[in-house]
């Protein structure tokens, strides 16, 4: 039971349901799971991946020095090597399985569009909200913008597919280059539903904003133009 039932109160918050639509690859940054590491790991096995070879030709000779070992028994041992790779990917919905972008992901990815369209203390609406208000957008959409889902489904149970993607990092010892394997959904197109308080913010602001947002795009890998969007509805409920 909510507060507002106990106390016949009225709802402060005016509700918006949101559909975004991926124009390309929405790319995941979560540690996959052993399982899924495993099965990339056979698939590039089967087909001669030559960057794997030595690794797989070290780990025979190790570990299998007398006989051939099956797929999974070679795919479980690479895995136990200090060079095992690892591949970053989506989280799923616990009950369907369903491939998921986070609720907190896309609040947070809110807050970046809010603060790219309006940096600064200024911007439309502020004066409606209280006398002598300071708070940036960005603050103050964490106290008055929420996103009600916890996972928001991407529409596929298992990712388009899985790129290498090479990485150039600084370290103590100078720069040097990694592979890193990304998953990633096509095209998904997302639905959410947007809560926000005393509905602060004109449409001006929410055009601004949503503007913004389809440049910035969801999801890792953003500053290859991964993730970008088209907002295809922002209804009031």
């Amino acid at each position: 039971m909510s507060a507002l039932t106990v106390f016949g109160l009225a709802d402060e918050f005016t509700t918006y349901t949101v559909t975004v639509r991926v124009i390309d690859k929405l790319v995941g940054g979560i540690p996959s799971s052993p399982s899924v590491i495993k099965g990339w790991l056979k698939s590039r096995m089967e087909l001669g991946d030559r960057d794997l070879q030595e690794m797989v030709d070290k780990t025979l000779v190790e570990r299998f020095p007398d006989r051939q070992p099956s797929p999974d028994e070679l795919a479980d041992a690479l895995m136990e090597t200090d060079a095992a790779p690892s591949v970053n990917g989506f989280k799923r919905i616990p009950d369907t399985g369903e491939l998921c972008y986070e609720g907190r992901c896309m609040k947070a990815a809110l807050k970046e569009f809010m603060n790219s369209a309006y940096p600064g203390t200024e911007w439309p609406g502020k004066t409606d909200v209280a006398k002598g208000f300071r708070k940036g957008l960005m603050s103050t959409a964490a106290e008055r913008v929420f996103v009600d889902e916890v996972f928001i489904g991407l529409g596929v149970k298992e990712p388009t597919g899985i790129e290498e993607r090479i990485k150039h990092v600084m370290t103590p010892q100078g720069p040097r280059s990694s592979i890193n394997r990304v998953e990633y959904v096509q095209e998904p197109e997302l639905t959410f539903t947007l809560r926000v308080r005393d509905d602060f913010l004109p449409m001006q602001a929410w055009s601004r904003i949503w503007q913004a947002g389809e440049q910035i795009g969801i999801g890792s890998d953003r500053g290859r133009s991964d993730g970008r969007f088209e907002l295809l509805a922002f209804d009031r409920a």
